[in-house]
């Protein structure tokens, strides 16, 4: 009977560290960008509609290059493998290109707007660069659910680990470096420059100290073949639908810190809300293994969706004016997305091996750019709501907020993230691919491998 290949602990940690901090970078994009677009730097209504439109069709065209990147992986072949190569080439130009986001020029809105919109498009095109090989890389890393559950699993929550650091300590990193009593552009700059370096740098830790176990075969097939190998990875189809339904629990991610001024008033309570959202992802990423042992990462799936949209629900009619009820609902909402998050890398990572059983092939840049595809789509429907939303109300820099704008923001990140999730439930109902029928394919795969060896 053929056995599964070990990891190193220090290939697993290296890794994980990788992820760690990948994830620095891209929280610290995603979550403080619009607070330093909105608050920081500051446009009108108009240039607030002019941005959304800006970042909406930039995540679009992020979530287009995806499976254009996962093709190009698939047809790679060098002496280090058909991921890592990229791993190592796309570190600097994120981190660089990290630091011009956070360095809008003082001209005319025009010309901000223009710079950003030009920078925003090549980070999110190099960042796919990185992102699709590195996550393609959890697929390659070992042939066994249980191991690779467990390294996506400890990612996932060093992840968390990650955006909770930046969550509470973006803020007070960029007034600090602004050596003034309030944050200023050049302290969001120089907060740029210290997560950038840090982040990306431990980002190669996934190209020197990995290996990709499962190889791929000598022949490059044509795009052509390879689409039609993908039609056939029913499972992958259906994870990815569940997972753009699912963009709603993104909205409160990507204006979290403007939503703290909006309806609390207080940019830093945004740290403590965060602290609690990622405190709870933390523990739901850790003990998700343990739950996986006794439940399918389907069922696992369903019902975290189930709990996060009656916590939206409740938080919604409840109201915001009690922060500490506001608190308890983030927590049970972090838990429900640590779950979400970890069956849905640990899905994709089987659906690479559900192809390799059905067809023959083994595409993990495929599989893996659906991954980042959905997150990118996700982002951009999420940041495209959010910013219609503040367009609508009417929310600019140093502006009066308003009971009108308030009601407005809080309906946008309660009951569209809650229709979102039970939507999301829908495909997974039609998900039928088990872990022991899994289990079951990899060792006739495995078998095929050292007969074909």
């Amino acid at each position: 009977m053929s056995t599964f290949e070990k990891l190193s602990l220090k290939e697993k940690y290296s890794y994980v560290f990788a992820g760690f901090g990948q994830v620095m970078v891209i929280t610290f994009v995603t979550t403080f960008m619009l607070h330093y677009l909105y608050d920081i730097i500051g446009f009108t209504v108009a240039g607030v509609a002019a941005l959304t439109t800006i970042i909406f069709f930039a995540r679009i065209w992020d979530a287009i290059t995806d499976p254009m990147m996962g093709i190009i992986v698939d047809r790679t072949r060098t002496r280090w493998g058909k991921l890592r190569p990229y791993i190592l080439f796309t570190a600097f130009p994120v981190a660089l290109l990290t630091v011009l986001m956070y360095s809008v020029p003082d001209i005319s809105e025009t010309g901000k707007l223009i710079y950003f919109g030009i920078v925003y498009f090549l980070w999110g095109t190099i960042y796919t660069m990185c992102d699709v090989p590195f996550w393609g890389l959890a697929g390659s890393l070992s042939s066994d659910t249980q191991e690779r559950s467990s390294v996506i699993s400890l990612t996932r929550a060093f992840g968390a680990i990650s955006t909770g650091i930046i969550i509470i300590l973006g803020i007070p990193l960029a007034k600090g470096l602004s050596f003034s009593g309030d944050a200023t552009p050049e302290g969001w700059q120089r907060a740029a420059i210290i997560i950038s370096i840090l982040g990306m740098s431990l980002f190669l830790l996934a190209f020197f100290n990995t290996k990709e176990r499962a190889k791929s075969s000598q022949e490059v097939k044509s795009l052509k073949d390879m689409f039609k190998v993908i039609i056939k990875n029913k499972p992958l189809f259906l994870i990815l639908l569940g997972g753009i339904l699912n963009f709603g629990q993104n909205i409160i991610q990507v204006g979290g810190a403007v939503v703290a001024v909006i309806i609390f008033g207080d940019e830093d309570k945004f740290m403590i809300l965060g602290g609690v959202l990622i405190t709870a992802l933390f523990i739901a990423t850790m003990i998700a293994p343990i739950i996986l042992k006794k439940m399918s990462k389907r069922n696992m799936m369903i019902y975290a969706n189930l709990m996060t949209f009656m916590m939206y629900i409740l938080m919604f009619f409840i109201g915001y004016e009690s922060f500490i009820v506001i608190m308890i609902f983030l927590f049970f909402i972090g838990m429900g997305s640590g779950f979400f998050i970890v069956s849905q890398t640990g899905m994709i990572a089987d659906s690479v091996d559900y192809l390799e059983y059905v067809s023959g092939e083994r595409n993990e840049g495929i599989c893996f750019s659906g991954l980042t595809f959905v997150g990118k789509l996700m982002g951009a429907l999420a940041s495209t709501v959010f910013g219609t939303a503040i367009a609508f109300v009417g929310y600019t820099k140093d502006i009066e907020v308003t009971p009108y704008m308030q009601s407005g923001i809080f309906f946008t990140i309660t009951i569209i993230p809650a229709i979102s999730c039970l939507l999301g439930i829908i495909p997974y109902l039609y998900y039928k691919l088990s872990e022991d029928r899994l289990n079951e394919m990899m060792k006739e795969v495995l078998i095929k491998r050292q007969e074909n060896e």
